[in-house]
């Protein structure tokens, strides 16, 4: 309730400071009022379906879709004005349009770092939106870009899009940011793990090099950094220090509230990094697993017909599963080929890519295919690929998924 109120209160005053000058001739008076009134009645309605949330009234996933149709909705509202008021001028529309975007964007990516990260997470990976609506999306991508290409000194704007670029998972967007970021401050911590995280998903995972260069970096400046830890000890495994992975992991557990479910994981991390401790070789490859591991899940993989003639048999074709919660390295990963579908694959825990990264660990996961057209497991604009629901691989000991979708 609290941070309903701060999040209502900031949005307001961010709002009327940025939007109301740019409408400020006397002649303007309505066309200011009725866009005054739809801002003030989008940040209102955001407040209250966080509210909704809190109080268990909406799920997560419906939250999300909630959000997008009013960031939708707003920019519409605005586009509409613009169309009637001329005299306003076409730049300050745009901006006016974008501020609001903004503002929205903001509410709600300080409410991922305030208290409901788990909940906005899952609710990405439950979340389908239709063509209709993805064409939406990018149209608020657009209209940001714009803004931020217009107003290069705008520092808060670039940090949203680079957000918005990871959910889409655009990494080398979202990296190329976190560098011109980088670049005018090169001292802020979140930054520096930003652009560490970015970096190695855009490079299948790999946390080595520069990510871990800069993970040190946000480590001195702020060593009680919870991101900072939890990446730099997987960038150690990466790097075959499993003591450094563990001075990592037992620093960060000594900031985390017991028994919350991150403390259980960092605990099994630190508990299986311990017992292996002499383990010679970690790996960050994708390897092909013998159907040994503890956990483990069968996966009947089909492609749908009505984009079967998008294909091309010699795509490289991807597997997974990841945690439905947690850091986004998979779990478990198959690599074949498009002319292998129909297919039928065991996920389990011989294939993670760091050991303690595995099924058994992490057993809520979603699994995912995707048929990659330049070969690497991150997905780009035009990849085949489909999803499953959050499952317990603990639970369950197959699932059918289909391919069934575009990547934008």
């Amino acid at each position: 309730m609290i941070f309903t109120l701060i999040a209502v209160t900031a949005s307001l005053i961010v709002a009327l400071v940025l939007v109301w000058p740019l409408f400020s001739k006397k002649h303007q008076t309505d066309i200011v009022g009725r866009d005054q009134v739809n801002l003030q009645s989008a940040v209102t309605r955001l407040a209250e379906l966080k509210q909704e949330l809190e109080e268990g009234q909406i799920t997560a996933e419906q939250f999300e879709k909630y959000r997008l149709d009013l960031e939708i909705a707003a920019v519409e509202d605005l586009n509409t004005s613009s169309s009637s008021a001329a005299t306003c001028g076409k730049g300050n529309t745009i901006i006016a349009s974008s501020v609001v975007l903004i503002v929205l964007l903001a509410s709600t990516l300080i409410y991922q770092q305030n208290g409901f990260k788990q909940e906005f997470e899952e609710a990405q990976q439950q979340l389908v939106v239709e063509n209709s609506k993805q064409a939406e999306a990018d149209k608020i991508i657009t209209t940001v870009e714009k803004f931020i290409k217009e107003n290069p000194e705008n520092v808060e704007s670039r940090v949203i899009l680079a957000q918005v670029y990871i959910e889409e998972e655009r990494f080398s967007d979202a990296a190329a940011i976190y560098r011109e970021l980088y670049d005018i401050n090169p001292e802020e911590p979140d930054v520096l793990v930003n652009y560490a995280e970015a970096l190695a998903r855009s490079h299948g995972n790999r946390l080595i090099g520069k990510p871990t260069d800069l993970l040190n970096e946000a480590l001195q400046l702020a060593p009680n950094h919870g991101r900072a830890l939890w990446l730099a000890g997987f960038a150690a495994q990466q790097a075959e220090n499993n003591e450094q992975a563990l001075k990592h992991w037992k620093h960060l557990l000594a900031g985390i509230e017991e028994g919350s479910e991150i403390y259980q994981n960092v605990v099994t991390l630190i508990a299986e990094t311990e017992k292996s401790n002499s383990a010679s070789t970690l790996t960050t490859t994708v390897v092909p697993g013998d159907g040994t591991g503890t956990a483990a899940i069968e996966v009947m993989v089909t492609l749908a017909p009505e984009i079967a003639d998008k294909l091309n048999s010699d795509t490289t074709l991807f597997v997974f599963a990841r945690a439905a919660e947690g850091p986004p390295m998979p779990l478990a990963v198959h690599r074949g080929i498009a002319k292998d579908l129909p297919l039928k694959v065991t996920l389990d825990d011989s294939m993670a890519m760091i050991p303690k990264m595995s099924l058994s660990n992490f057993p809520n996961i979603v699994v995912g295919a995707r048929l990659s057209s330049n070969g690497q497991p991150q997905g780009q604009a035009g990849d085949l690929e489909g999803f499953s629901e959050i499952i317990n691989v603990l639970e369950n000991s197959s699932l059918e998924l289909v391919i069934d979708s575009i990547k934008p």
